[in-house]
């Protein structure tokens, strides 16, 4: 382990490092910690709303409590993309020294203005049911499935408004009219430019089968995809390719067509042969789904985390512990961030994958596997932990602890490694706060 983090630090530290200078993507890195707030303080909510008790949900639909959740979940995550856009834009144009907050606001309408603003729905009229478009936007490209969008438009248009804004189409204006009005109506030329351009962009869009851009990138990632089968494979290369996604942003709800299609097969298929006393069709797919996922468990990161020396992996770490155990991992993914941070592309992408090939190898082998498949249907929110020994007895969880352990050996050496990157910066940082204070008091002594 010590001659591996020794490779890491000096090999891969200063590659990630060197990376982590360009101005894009400080930019993301930047954007994603300044989303933490929200993802972090939404958890909560979102762990109460979603509680792994059978009928809880249902309890709460009953006494209307649940409407209200659902609404400060979407709130916070549900237009999730809204405030990427705006944290991004703001943090790119700090980095290339222009007018963040004119710029955060035209990614952000930029980004409205591509998307569809209607939404069919069915209504009665005359005691019969017809569909009507109404005036709305869809929360989906809010959310996850707009992320991806969002964040290469807030780049593209922050950049051409910090390049467009150096062509002297600036309004001059007096120096007697006040530094707001200057800012706010000096680029009229400039954002006029950029409207052009989205909507001409909106238009060639709109001629496409998708309809939208949103709609485009959805329909060419899932394309691929859509005939895959409910295989040990097909399961491997779907959360691998998740796994890759997330790492550069993309949320796992764009995928949610063909990894729902196969999911749903493997859940109702393996759910009937249960019942009826029969093998199961998708015993070795599921296993192995569930191993990955396993593997993939944030809250083996958290808990790593806890033990950091640096401050900021350290509090985060305890922040971020009881939202990652009910399978909330988005504080931990913008708030490292683990989103397009080179130093922990290896772990992101290559764990899952490794505990899938464990899996299956194991499960074949030595570690026949018997399974509940009814425990599927439990909530999202169920720990991982806790579905252990309910889904498959002592081989299932053993397996599953395994997958774990795979986690942790391959998260551990990155997260040391960023963990001490962090502990020197804050020596540092303590070391000239110190030295500056001391510098002080002897400038009062000396005046004195």
């Amino acid at each position: 382990m010590n001659n591996l983090e020794k490779f890491l630090n000096d090999k891969l530290l200063p590659i990630s490092e060197k990376l982590q200078k360009n101005k894009i993507l400080a930019a993301l890195m930047e954007g994603f910690i300044r989303t933490s707030p929200i993802t972090l303080g939404i958890a909560l909510i979102t762990i109460i709303g979603n509680f792994p008790v059978p009928g809880w949900t249902q309890f709460l639909t009953k006494i209307g409590i649940f409407q209200h959740v659902e609404a400060i979940t979407n709130g916070a995550t549900g237009v999730f993309s809204l405030y990427v856009v705006y944290s991004l834009a703001f943090s790119y144009a700090k980095q290339l020294k222009t007018n963040e907050r004119n710029a955060s606001l035209i990614s952000l309408a930029s980004f409205i203005m591509l998307m569809p603003q209607s939404v069919t729905t069915t209504v009665m009229k005359s005691g019969h049911a017809t569909s009507q478009a109404i005036g709305a936007l869809k929360l989906d490209y809010l959310g996850g499935q707009g992320l991806f969008i969002g964040m290469i438009l807030a780049l593209v248009i922050t950049r051409l408004y910090a390049a467009l804004s150096k062509k002297n189409l600036m309004i001059k204006l007096p120096e007697s009219v006040p530094p707001m009005v200057t800012q706010s109506l000096s680029p009229v030329f400039v954002v006029t430019i950029i409207f052009v351009l989205v909507f001409i962009v909106r238009v060639l869009f709109g001629l496409t089968p998708s309809g939208t851009i949103f709609q485009f990138f959805v329909d060419a990632i899932n394309a691929p995809l859509n005939s895959l089968v409910a295989s040990p494979l097909s399961i491997i290369l779907i959360m691998e390719l998740l796994a890759i996604f997330w790492f550069f942003g993309i949320h796992n709800a764009v995928l949610q067509g063909p990894l729902g299609a196969v999911s749903m097969t493997m859940i109702v298929g393996n759910i009937t042969a249960f019942q009826h006393g029969q093998k199961l069709p998708y015993l070795l797919p599921s296993v192995i789904y569930m191993g990955m996922y396993a593997a993939g468990f944030m809250g083996l990161v958290t808990f790593v985390m806890i033990r950091s020396k640096s401050t900021k992996m350290k509090q985060l770490g305890k922040l971020a512990f009881i939202p990652s155990l009910f399978n909330i991992s988005e504080p931990i993914m913008f708030g490292m961030p683990i989103i397009l941070n080179p130093l922990f592309f290896l772990p992101q992408v290559f764990t899952q994958l490794i505990a899938g090939f464990v899996t299956w190898g194991l499960t074949t082998t030595i570690l026949p596997i018997s399974l509940n498949p009814t425990m599927s249907l439990l909530p999202w929110t169920t720990p991982t932990f806790v579905k252990m020994p309910f889904s498959g007895g002592l081989n299932y969880t053993i397996l599953m602890v395994i997958c774990m352990a795979i986690g942790i050996l391959m998260w551990y050496p990155f997260i040391k490694v960023a963990d001490n990157k962090e502990y020197r910066l804050e020596m540092e940082l303590a070391k000239k706060e110190q030295t500056e204070t001391a510098a002080e008091k002897e400038a009062e002594a000396v005046t004195e």
